[in-house]
Order: structure tokens, then C-alpha cells, then sequence
């Protein structure tokens, strides 16, 4: 993209951050999938897959991350946490936004819950060939 698209692409930006901003400004906090679907296994092709086109990445990572873009861009605080397991024991994730500039109650927030959650029973072993089994 040449640099003369930056003034537009800043502008829509900015768009972007003044609606979000508007439309959530009555929440303390929000919460979305992280992703779609559970993790994906580490043999599936990805965008970091070699052989994968332009148009290919982009599909596959609108798809994959488009509830995690939207904040990326509004520069909201957000954490993602592995909070659940579906039944192979891959992560299933789980978006914690809050508002601009309220980083305090976005951790005092995403601590409760991870500490409140099945997930904080469990620990992931990766020495065994990064499985993902999950102990007790």
C-alpha cells in the first residue's frame, strides 16, 4: 500500500476507535471468544504455514482473530485467558476488554475469574512432547 493511503487508513482508525468507544462506553467490562473455535492443534496450516498466499493469510485471519482485532485497533486494554478446556484438553479462550484507560479493573477483573474457573485446577505439561495433557 503506498504511504499516500496513511492519512486514510489513520482516519479510519480513528473511526473505528470513536465508535467502539461510543457504543461500549456504558460497560465496565466486555467479554468475547478469544477465538471461534478451540484451539487449533499445532498440525494444522495456519497463517505461519509456509506456501500460504496473501489471500489465504488474510481469510484465514479475519476468521481466526476477528474478535480480537476490533480492540488491537481501539487500543482498549484486553487479556485473553485459556479459562476452559473442550474435550481433547485444548484451551478454549475467552476475551476480557475494559474500558479506555482502565487497566485496573481489567486485571483485578481477568485475576477473579481465571482464580474462580476449572482452568485454575489444571496444568498444562509440556515436557511430553507438548501434548497438552493436562494434570491435576
Amino acid at each position: 500500500m503506498p504511504l499516500s493511503y496513511a492519512r486514510e487508513v489513520f482516519e479510519a482508525m480513528r473511526k473505528v476507535r470513536a465508535d467502539v468507544g461510543e457504543a461500549t462506553k456504558g460497560f465496565d467490562i466486555l467479554l468475547t471468544p478469544s477465538m471461534p473455535c478451540t484451539a487449533l492443534p499445532h498440525s494444522i496450516k495456519t497463517t505461519l504455514s509456509e506456501g500460504v498466499s496473501l489471500d489465504q493469510f488474510r481469510d484465514t485471519y479475519q476468521s481466526l482473530y476477528q474478535y480480537l482485532g476490533v480492540f488491537n485497533v481501539t487500543g482498549q486494554p484486553s487479556v485473553t485467558l485459556p479459562l476452559f478446556h473442550d474435550g481433547e484438553g485444548l484451551p478454549i479462550g475467552i476475551q476480557i476488554v475494559a474500558r479506555f484507560g482502565d487497566e485496573a479493573t481489567l486485571v483485578r477483573f481477568a485475576c477473579d475469574l481465571e482464580q474462580a474457573t476449572p482452568a485454575a485446577q489444571f496444568v498444562v505439561n509440556c515436557e511430553d512432547g507438548c501434548k497438552n495433557i493436562l494434570t491435576r
